[in-house]
Parts: C-alpha cells; sequence; structure tokens
C-alpha cells in the first residue's frame, strides 16, 4: 500500500494525458489527486491506486510556477515528500513543481516510439510551432505588453517598460493629468509583471465610485476578471452558522475593493492585513490626507497594506505643489528611507526647483535630441549639479539619460512620473456651445411653487425644474428638453453623449424620448441597470450602426471612454467641479481626433444659469481642463449655494461681484501650477526614442500570422467550430457538441463568475457572457450564446468593437492553447515518411528546449530565455542538421513504425542512446553560444543597474558600501555563473522515413 501524503507528485497510469498531479487530501482510504494541467481531480481509494510516483533524477530540470528551473544534482526525501537540490544550495519540494512540465523522459519516448504510440504529423507540428512561439513570447522584450487592448500610445509604453526594468517590483506614484490613461498605465505595468510570473496576488483599491469602472477595465482591456469583494461577495460566502469563516481576501489572487466599505468593516480591514500582496494599486491617492496632524482613514489603511506589498501603484492627478506635507508621507510610503524626514524633504524641493529654474532653457521637448553641450550651455557654473556635470567627462552615457538621473537623484524621478497635456500634445480643442434659453414663464411658476412646497429639494428643483420631481405631466414643458428634441433632429447622424447628475432626470429623458424617438433610437446608461446591461448600452453606442444618443447618470462619467463621439450635453451641472472634468475626459482623451463641442443648456435667471456662470465664467472649466475647482467651491461655498437657492434674488449680485473674483482666483491658481510645473520631471516621465522601439516590436509582433493559424489549427482539431463573423476581421469560435464544457482556458465557460459584481445581492458575473451579452449591432458578434467566443487577431478592429476578444500571445485562449500543445507529451513523438527528401533510410529529429535556470523575479527573461533547437541525426551518426529549414515546407505522411525488423529494431536502439548523445552534443554547442551570449546580456544589464544605483547614491552623498550596491554585484555575479550553464530537455522525437 502507498503511503500517500499532501503534496507528493502521481501519474495516472491509465490517464496519462491528465499530466502531472498533486496529492490534495487524504482521508481514510480515499486520496484525492488534483491535476492542475487540465483542471481536474480524481479520487483513489489508497489502496492499489492506479498511479505512478513522478521522481526527478540527477541531470533533469526541476522547474516551479515562478519560472524558477535548476538542474536537480541530488534528491532526499524529508517527511515523504521528495526535496530536489541543486547548484548553489538551491532547493524546490517536489510540491512546488509545476504542473505543466512534461512527465516523459528520453527513455519514455523512445518506448512510445518502439511501441508504435505516435501522435499525427499535424500534431508534432502544433507542437513545435508552440514550442517556439512560447520561446519567442518568454523571450520577448515586450512580454506583458502585447495582449492588453489599448491604443500604442507612446508615453504609457515606455512608463511600463521602465517600471518593469528593475529587478525588484515598482513602487510608483503615477501621477499623469487627467485624461492621459493612469488607469491603463497601472493596468499596463501590472499585466506585464503578471505575464512575468513576477506577481500572483494583486489588490485594487479605488473609491466606490470607481470599482465598477476598473472591474470592467481590467477584464475588457486585460482579459483579467477580477473579483469585487463588497456586501454582496460577503454574503455569497459567509454561512450564518459557519464559525469557520474563509478569509475573503485569500479566496482568489486578483480583487478589487471599495476604500469606503473597507473603512466601514474593521474586521475586514483585518482580514485584508493578514494577506501579503505582490501589488497594491490605490486610485485617487490624493485622499490619503497626512498632514498638519491629522491623518485620515484611508491613509491609515493604505500604509498598513503598503507595508505588506512588495510592489505598489498609486495614482493622482492632482497637482504636485499641492498638499506638501501629504505628498510626502505618500511618497514615504513608498521608500521610507529615502523620504524619511519632511524638514530634509521641504529643503531638497527647494533646491530641486530651483534647479529647474535653472534648466528652464534646457531642450527638454522628447522630439529634440539633447547632447553635452546643451548641457554644459544651460547648467549654470554656481548650479548644484555643476560638479557632478564637470566630473563626467568620459561622457560614458548619453546627456538625456545623464540628465534623466539628475531628475532621479535630486527630484522624485525614481519614484514618481508625471505627464502632462502640454507636455504630451496632440489633444483636441473644447468648443463651448452656450445654450441660453427663454424662460417658459408658466413652467417656471410650476418650479417656483415646487421649491416653495418642498424645500428640501428646493435647490435640486430650481436646478433641474420639475424633471426631479413626479410632476411627469409637465416634464414636456422643460426648456431644455424642448431645446433637445430640436438638437437631435439637427444632429440625428452625430453621435451624442448627454450626462446629468440626477437618476430621476435620466429617466424622465428616457420616458419623453421613447414616446419622442421610438424604441431603440438611443441608449441608457445609469446606476439602475446592471453592470451587463451598462456595458451593452456602451457597446451599442460605440457601434457605427448602433444608437447615436447615450444618456447617462454621474456614473456615465466614471471611466468609460467615448473619444469616437464629438458632441457631448452637460444637461446639468454638479457642484463637484472634479465630476464636470470627469464628464468632459470621456471625450477629452488621448485618441480623439476632433475638436469637442460641449453643449451646455440652461435657463437664463434660474439655478442652471448659476451653476454654467460659476463654471464658464469662474472657472473657464469648458475651455481647459480644471484642477482647482474644489478649493475653490470650498471657498465660495456660501455665496453659489445662496445664489442656486433664490436666483431671482441673488444671481446679479453673484455674476457681477462673486463671479469675478472666482475668476481671479482661479487665475491665479492656475499661473501657480504652471509656474510649479516640473519639466525636467516631465521630460523623464517619457522617452519618445524607448517607446518607438516597443511600439515597433509590438506592431512587428501584430502582424505575425503564426499565432492565428496555431489556435486555429488546435481548436478545430479538438472539435471547436470556427466560422467567419460579419464583422471584418473578426471570427466565431464555438463549443462542439463533443467538446467537455470548461475544458477549452480561455472560452466563456473556463473564465469562472465573481459573486458580487454587481455591488448588490452578490449575482454572479459569469465573465464575457455577462460583461457583453447581446451587445447590439451585428447578429453574430454574440455573447448570448454562452458556447461561443468571438474574437479577432487585429488590434485595431479590437479597438473599435468592445464587444469581441482581442487574441493576441497572452490571450487566455492562446496561452490555453501553447499549454494543451506542448504539455501533457501531445505531439511529442511521431513517424513521418519524408517524400522526396533526396536520401534513403532512417533519420532521427531530436527538438531540445534550452533551458536557463534564472527566476521571473530576476527580470532577464528577455535576454536569457528559453530557445528551442532541432537536430537531424542520420543512423550512420552523420548531423543533418543544415536540412532542418526544409523540414517547413516539405511533405510528410503518417506512417506506423516499422516493427519486426532487426535491422530497424538495432537502428532504433541506437536513435535513442548513441544518436540521442550526438544530438546533444550538438546542441549544447549552439546552447554553449547562447549562453555565452546571454551571460554578457545578464551581467551588462546587471551593471547598468549598479551603475544607475551608484549615481543616484554618489549625488546624494550616500556612496560607498551600501548594502543595495552589495547586493547588486552579489546579483551580478550570480546571474551570469547561472546562466553560463544551459539545461538541454528532449521535448519532442520524431522518426523520418526518408525516399
Amino acid at each position: 500500500m502507498m503511503n500517500f501524503k499532501v503534496g507528493q507528485r502521481y501519474v495516472s497510469q491509465s490517464e496519462p494525458a491528465l499530466g502531472l498531479g498533486i496529492v490534495t487530501e487524504v482521508q481514510d482510504r480515499i486520496v484525492k489527486i488534483s491535476f492542475p494541467a487540465m483542471n481536474d481531480v480524481r479520487l483513489y481509494r489508497s489502496m492499489g491506486a492506479p498511479v505512478d510516483r513522478f521522481q526527478l533524477n540527477p541531470g533533469e530540470t526541476a522547474k516551479n510556477d515562478k519560472g524558477l528551473s535548476f538542474s536537480v544534482e541530488s534528491v532526499k526525501e524529508v517527511d515523504g515528500l521528495f526535496i530536489y537540490e541543486g547548484r548553489g544550495g538551491r532547493t524546490m519540494k517536489e510540491s512546488e513543481l509545476n504542473a505543466k512540465i512534461s512527465i516523459a523522459r528520453p527513455a519514455d519516448l523512445f518506448r512510445a516510439l518502439t511501441e508504435n504510440r505516435v501522435s499525427e504529423c499535424a500534431q508534432f507540428r502544433r507542437r513545435e510551432e508552440a514550442q517556439q512561439l512560447a520561446c519567442k513570447w518568454i523571450s520577448s522584450p515586450v512580454r506583458g505588453m502585447i495582449g492588453p487592448r489599448v491604443s500604442k500610445i507612446p508615453h504609457q509604453y515606455y512608463l511600463c517598460q521602465r517600471a518593469c526594468s528593475s529587478s525588484t517590483l515598482p513602487r510608483l506614484m503615477l501621477s499623469d493629468e487627467v485624461g492621459l490613461g493612469k488607469t491603463i498605465e497601472a493596468g499596463m505595468i501590472w499585466h506585464a509583471l503578471k505575464s512575468r510570473g513576477r506577481v500572483t496576488r494583486t489588490l485594487v483599491i479605488v473609491p466606490e465610485t470607481l470599482k465598477h469602472q476598473w472591474l470592467i477595465e481590467m477584464k475588457r482591456r486585460f482579459n483579467t476578471l477580477f473579483t469585487l469583494v463588497d456586501e454582496g461577495y460577503l454574503k455569497g460566502i459567509f454561512i450564518a452558522d459557519d464559525d469557520d469563516k474563509p478569509n475573503p481576501f485569500s479566496l482568489a489572487n486578483d480583487i478589487i475593493c471599495s476604500i469606503d466599505f473597507l473603512i466601514k468593516q474593521p474586521a475586514l480591514i483585518e482580514d485584508l492585513l493578514k494577506v501579503q500582496w505582490d501589488m497594491t494599486i490605490i486610485d485617487e491617492a490624493h485622499h490619503l490626507v497626512c498632514e498638519d496632524g491629522f491623518t485620515s482613514h484611508e491613509y491609515l489603511l493604505a500604509n498598513a497594506v503598503i507595508q505588506r506589498s512588495k510592489g505598489v501603484l498609486l495614482l493622482t492627478g492632482t497637482p504636485l505643489q499641492f498638499h506638501p506635507e501629504s505628498q510626502f508621507n505618500r511618497l514615504k510610503m513608498l521608500d521610507p528611507v529615502r523620504f524619511a524626514d519632511y524638514s530634509n524633504f521641504i529643503k531638497d524641493q527647494d533646491a530641486y526647483r530651483k534647479l529647474v529654474n535653472e534648466l528652464n532653457k534646457l531642450p527638454t521637448d522628447p522630439g529634440q535630441q539633447m547632447s553635452w553641450d546643451d548641457l554644459n550651455e544651460a547648467v549654470p557654473k554656481k548650479s548644484m549639479i555643476r560638479p557632478w556635470l564637470e566630473q563626467e567627462s568620459a561622457k560614458s552615457m548619453p546627456a538625456d539619460e545623464w540628465i534623466r538621473r539628475i531628475v532621479d537623484a535630486v527630484g522624485t524621478g525614481s519614484v514618481v512620473f508625471r505627464n502632462t497635456r502640454k507636455g504630451v500634445g496632440g489633444f483636441p480643442k473644447r468648443v463651448l456651445d452656450e445654450v441660453a434659453l427663454e424662460p417658459n414663464e408658466r413652467y417656471r411658476e410650476m418650479v417656483n411653487v415646487a421649491a416653495e412646497n418642498d424645500l428640501d429639494m428646493s435647490t435640486d428643483i430650481q436646478e433641474n425644474g420639475l424633471l426631479c420631481t413626479s410632476f411627469s405631466d409637465a416634464w414636456c414643458l422643460d426648456e431644455r428638453y424642448v431645446w433637445l428634441k430640436q438638437f437631435l433632429k439637427d444632429h440625428k447622424d452625430d453621435k451624442v453623449l448627454l450626462i446629468c447628475e440626477s437618476i430621476q432626470v435620466v429617466l424622465a429623458l428616457e420616458s419623453l424620448l421613447l414616446e419622442y424617438l421610438g424604441e431603440g433610437a438611443f441608449s441608457m446608461f445609469h446606476e439602475n441597470m446592471t453592470i451587463m446591461a451598462r456595458d451593452k448600452a456602451a457597446a451599442n453606442f460605440s457601434k457605427e450602426n448602433g444608437a447615436n444618443l447615450l444618456i447617462a447618470s454621474e456614473i456615465g462619467s466614471e471611466g468609460r471612454n467615448f473619444q469616437f463621439a464629438h458632441h457631448l450635453i452637460l444637461f446639468d451641472l454638479p457642484l463637484d467641479a472634479s465630476l464636470v472634468e470627469q464628464r468632459i475626459g470621456r471625450l477629452d482623451r488621448i485618441g480623439q481626433t476632433e475638436n469637442i463641442i460641449i453643449h451646455v443648456p440652461y435657463v437664463k435667471g434660474s439655478g442652471q444659469e448659476v451653476m454654467f456662470r460659476w463654471y464658464h465664467n469662474g472657472l473657464n472649466a469648458f475651455g481647459t481642463p480644471m484642477m482647482s475647482g474644489g478649493e475653490l467651491f470650498l471657498k465660495y461655498t456660501d455665496d453659489l449655494i445662496a445664489a442656486l437657492a433664490e436666483p431671482q434674488n441673488y444671481l446679479d449680485h453673484f455674476v457681477e461681484d462673486v463671479i469675478p473674483q472666482v475668476k481671479k482666483d482661479c487665475d491665479s491658481m492656475r499661473k501657480n501650477i504652471e509656474k510649479g510645473r516640473d519639466r525636467l520631471l516631465e521630460f523623464n516621465s517619457r522617452n519618445p526614442a524607448k517607446a518607438k522601439e516597443i511600439t515597433d516590436e509590438i506592431e512587428r509582433i501584430d502582424g505575425e500570422k503564426e499565432l492565428q493559424t496555431l489556435v486555429f489549427d488546435s481548436l478545430m482539431d479538438r472539435g471547436l467550430e470556427i466560422d467567419k463573423s460579419i464583422i471584418p476581421g473578426c471570427f466565431i469560435v464555438t463549443m462542439g457538441t463533443q467538446v467537455e464544457a470548461g475544458s477549452v482556458p480561455g472560452m466563456p465557460e473556463n473564465i469562472g463568475g465573481i459573486p458580487g459584481s454587481n455591488g448588490a445581492g452578490g449575482r454572479v458575473v459569469q465573465a464575457v457572457g455577462d460583461f457583453s451579452e447581446g451587445s447590439g449591432g451585428d447578429d453574430d458578434a454574440r455573447y448570448s450564446d454562452s458556447s461561443s467566443l468571438t474574437i479577432t487577431f487585429d488590434r485595431k478592429v479590437a479597438m473599435i468593437h468592445d464587444e469581441v476578444d482581442f487574441v493576441s500571445l497572452e490571450h487566455p485562449l492562446s496561452q490555453g492553447v501553447l499549454d494543451f500543445e506542448t504539455t501533457l507529451d501531445n505531439g511529442a513523438v511521431a513517424c513521418n515518411i519524408w517524400q522526396n527528401s533526396g536520401m534513403r533510410g532512417l533519420v532521427m529529429q531530436y527538438n531540445f528546449a534550452v533551458e536557463f535556470s534564472i527566476s521571473e523575479d530576476w527580470g532577464v527573461s528577455d535576454i536569457a530565455g528559453p530557445k528551442y533547437i532541432s537536430v537531424l541525426v542520420a543512423a550512420n551518426g552523420d548531423d543533418l542538421s543544415e536540412k532542418i529549414p526544409e523540414l517547413k515546407n516539405a511533405s510528410f505522411k503518417d506512417v506506423p513504425v516499422p516493427q519486426g525488423n532487426a535491422a530497424v529494431n538495432m537502428t532504433l536502439k541506437y536513435f535513442g542512446k548513441d544518436g540521442l548523445a550526438i544530438a546533444r552534443r550538438v546542441v549544447m554547442a549552439q546552447a554553449k553560444e547562447l549562453a555565452d551570449a546571454a551571460a554578457v546580456a545578464v551581467e551588462n544589464r546587471a551593471e547598468q543597474e549598479y551603475q544607475r544605483m551608484n549615481h543616484l547614491l554618489m549625488m546624494r552623498g550616500k556612496a560607498g558600501n551600501n548594502t543595495q550596491l552589495q547586493q547588486l554585484r552579489k546579483n551580478a555575479q550570480e546571474w551570469k555563473k547561472i546562466v553560463s550553464t544551459p539545461q538541454l530537455r528532449l521535448d519532442a522525437i520524431r522518426l523520418l522515413v526518408c525516399r
């Protein structure tokens, strides 16, 4: 009887295709073995279980899920578990082995060959192609940046590459101005790190109003369905009478949670702090306040979480010179060593601001090439950095790289990144269409009476008229609605986004326009709709032949981007200035191709005019992006509220006396913001040349066709159906009747669901199906049938059609195909006739994976990634590998392995021993060249990181025997040594009968 222990690894005798199993439970006479590669589980009786214990032998490669691999030198058993030991004291428990490693040894492959257990030629080829693609992907410098459904915006790709380039996880503040895509930047950094195996557990903390935006963005753009922890989720996992309640934050790897929800749940915070996070992302980080002796609950929570997280991304669009003490304390959370003392921080910032002013004439436009002559001319003789410049006589780096190091050392450039609209450029103009409406006296009398009779609602009624009340018979008299009917008639062919604050007004407009325009002429988007219905509405609005009008409540300004529309109707104006900027930001974003026309209808002499004057004449919110509205609102609250409540008495005073002062204060704040603009930080936050290298490489990969061919061939071979969609460049993938539900990663059934993702009641959202069900427009771009998926391999098509999955190398469907074709020994053994080969006799093809024993955490897989090498050896021992290129277009025919022939049997034995040794020598020679080049590249990269760190410490007066520098030196030596010794793994063999 086997002595089963949790963590032991086994292979099924009767179902070897299940791959490598792991014992997860042993109870009485039953053992539970999970097979992760196939997402399957088996229960066996302990006595006589049809499984074999899996053990690696010395010389074989141990590899875990993190990408760490090494050659096994010895094996020992501790408490029933094998411990594999490699060079340098490396160890790995058998429970940590990657479930997707090949379970077949060379002897197994040749045994399968002699027993005629062979795959078809097509399957062998797919394995080759999948292995080659997988190796290219792992070794790609843009790994993790290929899959996101995003436009190729240079500064975002540069920030992503820079954030991922260090051997430590990034701890950064992303502080781009509104409209420059901080959410996308954070998502790209996270996706790149996740794809490289450097991040497993992620926590996203956001304001309550942004939780659905993040949920949708991470699914839509990054193919990851996060778990939204909210009231509904907790109800779904907690059983009232169960004392042993699970930690909700340990049940999923990728989690989104509202900071407002957390603060109200102290017990939930305790659970949260029991989990170690690889990456924590906090949006709207300017709400983390710690200044003047006051510390907000949000700051305390964020600080506690960040201390338990390796990587951190703080997102804020607030100008950095506002509230310096809070800014310092946020930086302190990111780097408590560097930002340890506030008084020193203020001194350093004063010195840095002086430096920024000194270098005002330095050409910081990324389009210009900065030279050392420019630096010598621009840096004053008495500047703090002049001595460093004069020491840099060797010119060991480009001038622009030197100035970036200055920003890192003297400023906050290694922690803070900020791009501005002025710096990035390419934004459209905001064009105001002021629509001043004459009052309908009869209707205004009704409004005044309603306001007098309901003092609690009087301000709302003065601003929104009767549309926010239940007096539906009078709704059609509203002056703005009368104008809207004519506007829609005049712009029937234009895409128009209408946003208003009140859900009551939204529903009133829906009722009126249903009668006027009819059903299907417009889409609705508000908080009373499910998240899936909202997504469907947004998709319908985005379609060329979909609805031309989208009516949204304030939730419509939460992160939804509609750059394809150019008309925005602000049907009302909220008190919160940031919401106005959010609304405009739905259209005024990178990617907008035309000027934005902002239509603001208001009734003369009403509360609506009060708000219009506040935003237009006071804050200039419709002309330029606004960053100071909140500060001014606090200063002028009493005046604004008084004018809103009784416009008939206070409007003239408000316009003539208050608004000029508001404008003066606003202009002053804008000047201060521009004066405090950090052009050096902006320069450090973008690098067009580097960004172009990245986007060019992604464009090259996008243009390759091998992936589409492999995915389609693999899926069809497994019984799935592929049909062309009527959407150009799109296809419909459908599960065949014989395909088991959940067996194909990336298809709807396999993505799963998350409780409570609509934030109410814990309803289960079934990923793609629920996010885009029946998204309108083309009937066959469907998600309503849970067995089908509409996909495209074209990035441009995917950017137009949100409801279509963008399949790149990093999409779950592609990754599932790569896993299926390269694991479980599918296509690992074949026997083919090679027609017209120009040779006679038997030839053996050996396919090797050359792997380096590196960890993904080192961040060097792009220069020391795996390679896939094929070798041909003839029966007489000749190396025929020069004929490998001919195999790609050669004609092959499946044939059984010749049986019963003594000469053939001897040849097969030869191929299994002496031929294999010859093939290993051939591959090892190539592997040695690869290893030598990789070792030099790894050493150079480590040296660059060392020199950069040394430079920074020297400029900060802390150079010398620094612990960080010592660790970098140690890393460089260790990595070079490890990379110098590649590991060979025989992946597949094919017997070729040459004719």
